[in-house]
C-alpha cells in the first residue's frame, strides 16, 4: 500500500490522503486508491483501517459496474 500527502485548499485543519491498494479479479490484479481527508497521517490510517470491508466492497462493485477501457477505481471517502 502507497500513502501520498496533498495539501488541499478547501479546511487548512486537513490534508488529503491517497491510500493505493490492489484487489485481485478474475485471476488477475486491479489497481485502486482511497483519498481519505484527515487532520494527520495516524487518523487518515485509521480510517482506512477501520472502513477497509467497505472500501473493498465498493472497489469490487466498481468492477462489475464499469464500462470501457478504464482499468483503475478511484473511491473518494470522506
Amino acid at each position: 500500500m502507497r500513502r501520498e500527502r496533498r495539501a488541499t485548499c478547501e479546511d487548512a485543519e486537513t490534508i488529503t490522503y491517497t491510500f493505493h491498494f490492489q484487489i485481485s479479479n478474475n485471476g488477475g490484479r486491479q489497481a485502486c486508491s482511497v483519498k481519505v481527508q484527515a487532520p494527520n497521517i495516524h487518523d487518515a490510517t485509521k480510517f482506512f483501517r477501520q472502513n477497509w470491508p467497505m472500501i473493498e466492497s465498493m472497489a469490487r462493485d466498481g468492477l462489475v459496474s464499469r464500462t470501457g477501457d478504464d482499468r483503475i477505481i478511484r473511491l473518494s471517502v470522506r
